[in-house]
């Protein structure tokens, strides 16, 4: 086939592609959720900083998930969360929209700004790539594959450039509170109003529970050094009648927080990682100090006088409090 023939015959199979593509996944079960821990977040904005859903307490995050060279559902969706921001007015200020890219090889940092700030400028779009973006789409159960054209059907023919594709991907909407908890997954068809119900409703929560009943903190402090590290100690008493586990923590002014323990063997005192946490007993208690137990901060911002930290526990879910922050040579805990 002559050139201009293939990429005719390239053109119209593009064009089909994108009449039927962007394909919504309803394979999984959308629904609300019990509560829990929203999965972590943390991306490059796609209009500069970093994005941090640890960062984001006191405000309602609604978040969904698509690419831009989706015709219908994406465009869809977005155009459906521009009608619910502008109508919940002033209180627009506490909500971040959040557009996360299953398809970062065609949206570039600047196509996917320019993508989303169409349908509103203060939307955020987020950019990831390879493992960091297939364990966000695991953490939340996103389904993301590309569709290919039937290349069996089209064997004579050969095409100019890359062959087009559409992404299979899971349409719905993800309610994060102003605590950081998963509250709601509402489906891609949901009308706007029940959407911007749900929205309200978690705006009304004017409070953020600082604690859940059964784990209670004592004692925490946080030290930092000027390597940009530091640590956490505290002590968790659990008042309920089984057994919890601290899985996971966050902090505001620091771009990773990793469970360890100090191991003494001889004189060599060894840091191990405890990525299965720190169980507490029913009403026991479990002490985080220098030199054992402790929460390791990594790339600390600034010299903060305070840390504000989220603690993820297995039963009692999300745990939120503010740690004073000392320097070097401060007295310990």
């Amino acid at each position: 086939m002559a050139g201009g023939g293939a990429r005719g015959l390239l053109s119209i199979l593009a064009a089909l592609l994108l009449a039927t593509g962007c394909r919504r996944d309803e394979a999984q079960a959308i629904a609300a959720v019990p509560e829990q821990p929203a999965p972590a977040l943390e991306a490059p904005r796609a209009s500069g900083g970093m994005f941090r859903l640890s960062e984001q307490r006191g405000k309602v995050v609604l978040l969904s998930f698509g690419y831009t060279a989706c015709p219908d559902v994406c465009p869809t969706t977005l155009s459906q969360l521009r009608r619910v921001y502008e109508q919940l007015g002033a209180a627009a200020r506490d909500v971040e929209v959040v557009f996360v890219s299953v398809d970062p090889e065609r949206d570039s940092a600047e196509r996917l700004e320019t993508y989303v700030h169409a349908f509103h400028p203060r939307f955020t779009g987020l950019r990831l790539e390879g493992d960091a973006l297939a364990a966000v789409l695991s953490g939340y159960r996103v389904t993301a594959s590309r569709r290919y054209p039937d290349a069996t059907r089209y064997r004579e023919h050969r095409f100019a450039g890359d062959i087009p594709y559409t992404v299979d991907h899971t349409g719905a909407y993800f309610l994060i509170d102003k605590r950081g908890v998963l509250r709601e997954r509402l489906p891609y068809s949901v009308p706007a109003g029940e959407l911007r119900a749900g929205v309200e409703r978690l705006l009304a929560e004017r409070e953020p529970r600082a604690s859940v009943p059964g784990v209670r903190v004592e004692g925490a402090l946080a030290r930092l050094t000027p390597a940009r590290v530091g640590a956490v100690y505290f002590t968790l008493v659990n008042t309920a009648g089984r057994e919890d586990r601290l899985v996971s923590a966050e902090a505001s002014s620091a771009g990773r927080v990793e469970l360890h323990e100090v191991v003494a063997e001889g004189e060599v005192l060894r840091m191990l990682p405890r990525p299965e946490g720190f169980g507490v007993p029913a009403g026991g208690r479990v002490e985080l100090k220098p030199g054992g137990k402790h929460l390791m901060l990594y790339s600390v911002q600034g010299s903060p006088g305070s840390i504000h930290l989220t603690l993820h526990f297995e039963r009692a879910g999300a745990v939120q409090l503010t740690v004073p922050a000392s320097g070097p040579g401060a007295d310990g805990p």
